[in-house]
């Protein structure tokens, strides 16, 4: 059997999705089926950086342009040095940073793009600008993969090379949508051709799982190339509206619709608490499949039970951490921390992740005059080390299927103040115990709600009984307990194939 974990993409701030698959690939990593992490987006950069960053194997990762192009998974080693050798002695190399290194010869500019993390001024783009206008962008990663042609305003074609440096696919985009793809001898039109041609090429059989983490755009094609593979759905969020939904009607999340539609192609559903167990059962129960086979399998682990030795110590000291979005509410959190500081002098609060709210956040720290107790970590390794730095845990989101971060945080002892929200925070909180879960509210009221949990939990919370909670409900996340729920579900599926 081999089994196939399908994504759509990765970036430099991945979603607690590709955690998810990152805590999965650890606890399949060694089992005898080989595996593959598939991610179906075109990705702008290496994207072997991006899944060696949240520490899945390159050696276990396929993508979609790369597979079809034939290229391998290479680390990102080219270098300016590199590029200088590879053009005309006639450019001059000037303005050199961390971050480019400029090539000029006349009015032609080359800019290499470095990735200052690796050091050694490894390239990961290349812009070619003449007379002040861009006209494509190469990409490497030890070698050139592909180069990006623009018309003046966007990207209107993409050549692919193989792993003899030769052009193996060309692709023809218009508003950023695929037109047409040549593949050896193929014409494939639009996005739909080209993901049917990338799963055919992957030749599912009946000996095969296949277990989609995010079908978005790539649904159908997914579902007319299953060829008796088990398919299996996991959700990662919640999955309806309750607002919009009532005994009769169930408005679906819209990542979700598809395969929930579709049903009748899906083996399995995987949810990480019994609570949503029930609640879609029931609900299939309205669509007249109230069979469907769900199981729950939590997304997340924990490696050892720590003994919160310096939990209270630090109870000063907050954190977040998830992807600076507006779903997130961090700047909730920003407003309450600012207001909590005037009753509690020594309290800190560090913001982790990265997202498109980096730069407002940063703004209405300073505007707060907070710089000195509020601070901005970027993106890091949330490892179990650096949790033990903190006495507490704040998230205001309204919504999470399981709470990667929040599961982290129990492991690590930490109490948490979140919103009284199904699944992630109630199934983590139990409140005055191991922290405090609010009510929803507008923002005002919700920023006062956060200050006043966050003074009362320095001040009043029994940091004992909260360590002796956090212990038991972490029990059950240790990784050899879900290493053992993929291991059954591993011989379910071989037992229904054979």
């Amino acid at each position: 059997m081999t089994v196939y974990h399908i994504n759509k993409g990765i970036g430099p701030s991945s979603s607690g999705i590709e955690y998810a698959q990152k805590y999965r690939f650890d606890l399949v990593k060694d089992f005898p089926e080989k595996q593959y992490f598939v991610f179906c987006d075109y990705i702008y950069s290496n994207y072997t950086r991006f899944t060696d960053n949240i520490g899945i194997d390159r050696t276990d990762t396929l993508n979609a342009y790369k597979f079809l192009a034939g290229q391998e998974n290479h680390p990102s080693s080219y270098s300016a040095d590199d590029f200088a050798a590879a053009i005309s002695p006639d450019f001059t190399r000037e303005q050199e940073n961390e971050r480019a290194v400029n090539f000029r010869k006349d009015s032609v500019l080359y800019k290499a793009w470095l990735i200052p993390e690796l050091g050694e001024k490894i390239v990961d783009r290349v812009d070619t600008i003449v007379s002040g206008r861009l006209l494509q962008v190469a990409h490497y990663s030890d070698r050139l993969t592909n180069i990006d042609f623009y018309n003046g305003k966007e990207v209107f074609c993409r050549y692919f090379y193989n792993e003899a440096g030769d052009l193996s696919m060309r692709q023809f985009l218009h508003e950023g949508k695929i037109i047409l793809t040549l593949l050896d001898d193929l014409v494939l039109q639009g996005t739909s051709e080209f993901y049917d041609e990338f799963f055919r090429r992957l030749n599912f059989s009946s000996q095969d799982l296949v277990i989609i983490d995010r079908n978005t755009d790539i649904g159908a094609e997914l579902l007319r190339h299953k060829n008796g593979a088990k398919y299996a759905v996991v959700v990662h969020a919640e999955h309806f509206s309750a607002r919009m939904t009532d005994e009769n009607w169930v408005l679906w999340n819209n990542y979700y619709e598809y395969v929930f539609t579709n049903y009748q192609f899906i083996d399995y559903f995987i949810v990480s608490t019994d609570k949503q167990k029930e609640r879609l059962s029931a609900q299939f129960g309205i669509y007249g499949h109230p069979d469907s086979k769900i199981l729950t399998i939590p997304v997340g682990t924990v490696a050892a039970l720590s003994d919160g030795s310096q939990v209270e110590a630090n109870k000063y000291k907050f954190l977040t951490a998830s992807r600076l979005a507006n779903e997130k509410h961090i700047d909730v959190l920003v407003k309450a921390v600012a207001e909590a500081k005037k009753s509690l002098p020594e309290l800190e609060f560090h913001i982790y992740g990265a997202g498109g709210l980096q730069s407002n956040l940063s703004d209405l720290i300073k505007q707060l005059e907070a710089s000195d107790f509020i601070k901005m970590e970027g993106h890091q390794k949330m490892t179990a080390e650096l949790y033990a730095k903190y006495g507490g845990y704040l998230t205001a989101s309204g919504s999470e299927g399981f709470g990667l971060t929040l599961l982290e945080a129990v492991g690590a002892c930490l109490p948490i103040i979140g919103l009284d929200v199904d699944y992630g925070n109630s199934e983590f909180i139990k409140e005055g115990v191991n922290g405090y879960l609010l009510e929803r509210a507008d923002e005002e009221k919700q920023v006062q709600l956060f200050a006043e949990a966050i003074v009362k939990m320095v001040n009043e919370l029994d940091y004992s009984a909260a360590i002796r909670f956090d212990q038991e409900k972490a029990k059950p996340y240790l990784s050899e307990n879900v290493s053992r729920d993929w291991r059954n579900f591993y011989d379910l599926c071989l037992n229904e194939s054979s």
